[in-house]
């Protein structure tokens, strides 16, 4: 797989931006409705800026998570804060915003409370970040979240993560395998030996691997790829 190359951050974010404005186009023409989850991080916060007045007049869409941190609504730690304070922040009548109720004390009880509300929903397409440790949403390298299979669970609890906060509610490869697109972004240099890793074979060593990659793009920065983008 080849990476879509851009020369910088801003570039990054912008061609992210334009992929989920034709992703929520084409599910709403193709089935009148668009499901997509989102991500946090830099890249992703400049995209849901970029796209925050297209957003406003979206109609029919419902957005996910991927994977979300379990801290209140309000912390800044929260990716929900994050994307009603850039994508959301007019407050679009026509978005419906399902949320991981992170603030309960009980990371499992908001895993299958949310997997409750997600059901057998086929998600349009899933924003996913690239942790320099190869992680991708809450599935980190060689952790039980990895050994999803056919008909399993859609979303897990993650109890001790490598990187605080420690416990998160994260969608499973079960239903990432089933998304009808994946985009995964990767910025700086920090980035490019994991981006290398995830190009590669799949290893639970570097959950990025294991993405679909038939449904999969990755957009990367010249630095991430550790080459000009040309």
């Amino acid at each position: 797989m080849v990476p879509t190359p851009f020369p910088d951050p801003e570039a990054l974010a912008a061609a992210v931006a334009q992929r989920l404005e034709r992703e929520v186009g084409a599910a709403v023409a193709a089935r009148g409705v668009a499901h997509v989850a989102l991500s946090g991080g830099r890249t992703f916060r400049r995209a849901y800026e970029l796209l925050a007045p297209v957003a406003a007049g979206w109609r029919d869409v419902h957005v996910w998570y991927a994977d979300e941190r379990c801290v209140p609504p309000d912390d800044p730690e929260s990716t929900h804060l994050l994307v009603q304070q850039t994508l959301l922040e007019q407050d679009p009548a026509g978005v419906t915003e399902h949320r991981v109720l992170g603030e309960l004390d009980d990371p499992d009880a908001a895993a299958r409370a949310y997997a409750a509300e997600l059901r057998s929903t086929i998600l349009d397409v899933v924003l996913l970040g690239l942790g320099e440790d190869g992680h991708t949403a809450s599935l980190f390298p060689h952790s039980t979240e990895l050994d999803t299979f056919t008909g399993g669970p859609r979303v897990l609890a993650v109890r001790g993560a490598p990187k605080p906060p420690p416990n998160r509610v994260t969608l499973t490869l079960e239903t990432l395998g089933k998304a009808r697109a994946l985009v995964l972004a990767a910025s700086g240099e920090g980035k490019r030996d994991a981006l290398r890793r995830a190009l590669g074979p799949a290893s639970p060593a570097t959950p990025a691997s294991l993405l679909r990659r038939d449904r999969l793009t990755v957009l990367a920065d010249a630095d991430a790829l550790g080459r000009p983008a040309s």
